[in-house]
């Protein structure tokens, strides 16, 4: 069974039964989030995965965990002349346009949060688009 113990996640080991250890990581690498778990056991037995498209569950836990939440934000007055192109950004990547219209309203708001990856990742594809964003980095909790 995983448990979360501030930014670990503790799960059986499959080497020797014991308590293994896993931290988490996520980068940008060429407009995607690519993501990777260590794990490390006492018994020496050590462990990579890596993988695309960020973490969901008790691994996404442990890295807000670790690395705390950003937020993205636009100016509504400045973006309003694009507001269908930046709906277009939320649109292309899986929203439904009642989503992406929710997202634009928070987006301009009290701005969108995620890990620093994925509103690196937001504010990247937005200005791509010519929106006009600014990111400001959240505190490990």
């Amino acid at each position: 069974m995983r448990r979360l113990v501030g930014d670990e996640i503790l799960q059986p080991c499959a080497s020797c039964g014991g308590i293994s250890r896993s931290w988490v990581t996520e980068v940008l690498y060429y407009g995607r989030i690519e993501r990777s778990v260590s794990t490390r056991c006492e018994c020496g037995a050590a462990w990579e995965e890596c993988g695309m498209d960020g973490f969901s569950g008790i691994y996404r836990e442990a890295l807000v965990a670790r690395v705390g939440l950003a937020r993205v934000h636009a100016d509504p007055e400045v973006n309003r002349p694009l507001r269908a192109r930046l709906l277009v950004v939320f649109r292309r990547y899986g929203m439904t346009i009642a989503e992406a219209v929710d997202a634009y309203a928070r987006l301009t708001g009290d701005g969108v949060t995620g890990t620093p990856a994925e509103t690196q990742l937001l504010a990247d594809r937005l200005a791509a688009a010519g929106g006009t964003v600014t990111t400001a980095a959240g505190t490990p909790s």
